[in-house]
C-alpha cells in the first residue's frame, strides 16, 4: 500500500472504522517508520479530537422543523 491509498484512511482508523485488513496494512506501513504518514496521522488524531469536542447538533422542535421544511420545500423563497 503506498502513501497515496492511506489519505482517506488516517481518520477512520484513528476513528475504529477501518477493516481489519486496512487497519492491518496501515499499521505496518507506519511501523516502517513513514515520516509522511506519521505527520499525518498526528494531523488525523488532532482532527479526530477536535470533532469530539463540537456540541452535539441541536433537535429543533416538531412544530418548527415541520415549518422549515415547508419552506424550504416551496418553489419561491418566502417573501420578508
Amino acid at each position: 500500500m503506498g502513501c497515496q491509498h492511506l489519505e482517506e484512511l488516517y481518520e477512520l482508523w484513528l476513528l475504529g472504522a477501518l477493516s481489519e485488513q486496512n487497519s492491518t496494512d496501515l499499521r505496518a506501513h507506519l511501523a516502517r517508520g513513514c515520516p509522511h504518514c506519521l505527520t499525518r496521522v498526528r494531523e488525523a488524531a488532532e482532527t479526530v479530537y477536535l470533532l469530539a469536542l463540537a456540541p452535539k447538533p441541536a433537535r429543533p422542535h416538531a412544530r418548527v422543523k415541520a415549518a422549515l421544511l415547508r419552506q424550504i420545500s416551496r418553489k419561491k423563497p418566502p417573501h420578508r
